[in-house]
């Protein structure tokens, strides 16, 4: 069977600390078969929708292909130990992408966009157009709903992956990006919006331009780049 496994850089295993080496078979003498036991003695593997357990776009890991064999304990899509393992080759970004959003519409979320999330603060400043203005003032008019709504929604179930990544001052835009990636939602509650439509797409379309906004209260800003250059402001008042 063909599993996925994630790797430390050189090819370590994040929790065991256990270097391998490609193309080489690996036996487990003793495999707890027992399925009331989560965590034990067996080579741990996933399907694609598992990876996220371990996986960090940002850090120095890498996906490998691998091929798992003998006794096996499937508890759930994280948590999947194998008696045998072997190492075939390390996946691209294209592929796990490709692979990802086969699945998508089967687990119901943006799984592709979970494994690697889009960073509007990256590379050079994005010139503003007039589609991204008026985008500014549709989500000026949705954005204290989002965490609200989004919340009862969806749950907190992928927040913490893409937290930390930003400052206090834009979290609203984060909550805008976490709702787009539920396939399944059609009514987002706390906030009137067409059936079917997403009310905080203005914000989500912000940040895949390569934007992020943020109001002080008096001024609007439009931020991009590495730097968070200020590319746009306007004052509410």
């Amino acid at each position: 069977m063909k599993r996925y496994k994630v790797f430390d850089k050189g090819l370590i295993s994040p929790f065991q600390n256990f270097q391998y080496e490609v193309k080489k078979q690996y036996i487990c003498d003793n495999f707890d078969t027992n399925k009331n036991e989560e965590c034990s003695n067996g080579f741990y593997a996933t399907k694609i929708d598992g990876i996220t357990y371990s996986w960090n776009s940002s850090s120095q890991k890498e996906i490998w292909l691998v091929e798992v064999g003998g006794e096996k304990v499937e508890i759930n899509q994280y948590k999947m130990r194998y008696e045998k393992i072997k190492l075939i080759r390390k996946c691209t970004k294209k592929e796990i992408i490709e692979e990802a959003k086969k699945v998508e519409e089967k687990i119901g979320y943006k799984l592709s966009s979970v494994l690697y999330p889009k960073n509007p603060l990256k590379g050079k400043a994005k010139k503003v157009t007039k589609k991204d203005i008026e985008n500014l003032k549709k989500w000026d008019s949705v954005k204290d709903s989002v965490w609200n709504s989004v919340r009862a929604s969806v749950g907190d179930s992928v927040k913490d992956s893409v937290w930390a990544s930003v400052r206090d001052s834009v979290w609203n835009s984060v909550g805008a990006l976490i709702s787009s990636l539920f396939l399944n939602i059609k009514e987002w509650k706390y906030i009137y919006h067409k059936k079917g439509e997403n009310p905080f797409q203005p914000g989500i379309d912000l940040w895949n331009r390569g934007f992020i906004p943020s109001y002080d209260g008096q001024t609007w800003r439009l931020h991009s780049g590495k730097n968070a250059e200020i590319v746009y402001e306007e004052n509410k008042k």
